[in-house]
């Protein structure tokens, strides 16, 4: 997505997503002048803030794993009073586990995080041949996302053992809405980068990557720990020759340790990726929907992240060589744009009926105006986890990859709760978005129980 000079700065400011628009204007600079900013002058004090936003919790609400997680779609007035911490992440699917044993799995993938953690995971549904995989908590600054993905599922549980529907603002599903969208079922990764969150919320510092020192020049030095790992998953990870060199890939990825979009030393570098992978191969032969939870923008995107989605040229496909060079344009400039990132029209269709039901859904639930577009509409990317997630089978880089229709979520908008992390959310945004995501995973959950949801794969 090449933009004029003149447009880029009103650009970064509508289409940031995850990025913050002086960050995109970091990377950009750094791009034409090798220098780049402390974080310090980038991100003030924590002293130094005034915010209001919503507090991260102190004590274990779910008691050692005793007690569910419900939402807010059985008691549509009930607030929560703060932010999940992740060992309440890890206790709460306990509890969900505790509550309905016949209808949750629990399961840990086989890895462990530079700090020392794991990530917790869960099957819903009553059977293993879930359908949907969500995950959310990738970024850990965007608050509020491993908790609206742990309160949807203890809704659709809840109000499943009840014979109930539930209810979102003005959007409301039956109790037969209920047991179909359960019938799907879900592997469900709520909390994919512990290690981050844990330090963003003990520091308020707007973290955004993991944990790991491993490329830093100096251990323990914040402008260069972390990899950013929604840039760390085998997509064109080798960005620099996959796309155009007039291109604006400023927030493509990055070799920089101290960038904010540093995609590690190699794909799949890291634990936190590594975990996505085991759990999206292990259920590989019955899931057909992926979606990646983050925020801010409210925007449910489909394919693709790298280019223009493209039903025509087969041979059009982010695995041919041929093509190096050729990406992140959308076809706007030059003129002479051909490339367009192959999926078949009858996937392409599905995907966009699917996102604009999801948008329009969300929109009933809340405040905010969410709208459906391709993921390369915020900005061309690279090692994104929904486009690795489709590319396993459209890239045909793995025997009997099973095609898996890749969708990214941005919740809610730019918080006024602390001027200088609007991913920080006040109490008020926070319950908006817990209505308005749940609202677009059921959504989700009663296409893949459809016949949206049918499966089908490569072999080799």
């Amino acid at each position: 997505m090449k933009l004029s000079t003149g447009l880029l700065s009103i650009a970064a400011l509508t289409a940031s997503a995850c990025l913050l628009p002086e960050e995109r204007e970091t990377e950009s600079e750094f791009q034409s002048t090798g220098v780049r900013p402390s974080r310090s002058r980038r991100f003030p004090a924590q002293s130094k803030r005034q915010s209001s936003s919503f507090p991260i919790g102190k004590d274990d609400r779910f008691q050692d794993g005793t007690l569910p997680p419900v939402g807010l779609g059985l008691d549509n007035d009930e607030r929560k009073d703060s932010i999940l911490t992740p060992a309440e992440i890890e206790s709460g699917l306990r509890g969900l586990k505790a509550a309905y044993p016949d209808f949750v799995e629990l399961f840990t993938p086989p890895f462990e995080t530079y700090e020392g953690s794991q990530l917790p995971g869960a099957v819903i549904g009553g059977d293993d041949e879930p359908r949907v995989f969500l995950m959310s908590g990738i970024h850990a600054r965007e608050r509020g996302g491993p908790d609206h993905t742990l309160y949807f599922i203890g809704d659709l549980l809840a109000a499943h053992a009840n014979g109930t529907g539930l209810t979102y603002g003005r959007k409301r599903y039956s109790a037969q809405d209920v047991r179909t969208a359960l019938s799907a079922g879900a592997v469900v990764l709520p909390l994919t980068n512990p290690d981050g969150v844990a330090h963003d919320q003990s520091t308020g510092s707007c973290w955004r990557k993991n944990r790991n020192p491993g490329s830093s020049s100096g251990i323990g030095d914040d402008p260069v720990v972390g990899v950013d790992l929604n840039r760390n998953f085998d997509f064109i990870f080798d960005y620099k020759t996959a796309f155009n060199a007039d291109a604006d890939i400023s927030s493509a990825a990055s070799d920089d340790p101290a960038s904010e979009i540093y995609h590690g030393a190699s794909a799949f570098s890291e634990p936190e990726t590594q975990a996505v992978r085991w759990a999206v191969r292990r259920w590989n032969r019955s899931l057909s929907w992926f979606l990646d939870l983050h925020s801010y923008g409210g925007d449910v995107l489909y394919a693709w992240g790298d280019d223009d989605a493209g039903t025509e040229r087969p041979d059009m496909n982010f695995a041919n060589g041929e093509f190096d060079g050729a990406r992140g344009f959308t076809g706007r400039d030059p003129p002479d744009s051909v490339y367009r990132e192959f999926i078949f029209a009858e996937d392409l269709s599905t995907e966009v009926t699917v996102t604009l039901r999801m948008a329009a859904a969300m929109k009933r639930a809340g405040g905010i105006r969410y709208k459906a577009s391709p993921s390369v509409d915020l900005y061309p990317m690279s090692g994104g986890s929904n486009d690795w997630a489709m590319g396993r089978y459209y890239g045909k880089t793995e025997c009997g990859a099973g095609r898996v229709l890749g969708l990214c979520v941005e919740f809610g908008a730019a918080s006024a709760a602390d001027w200088s992390c609007p991913f920080y959310p006040d109490g008020d945004e926070y319950h908006q978005s817990m209505r308005q995501v749940a609202a677009g995973l059921m959504e989700l959950m009663l296409a893949a129980a459809g016949r949206e949801g049918k499966t089908k794969f490569w072999e080799c």
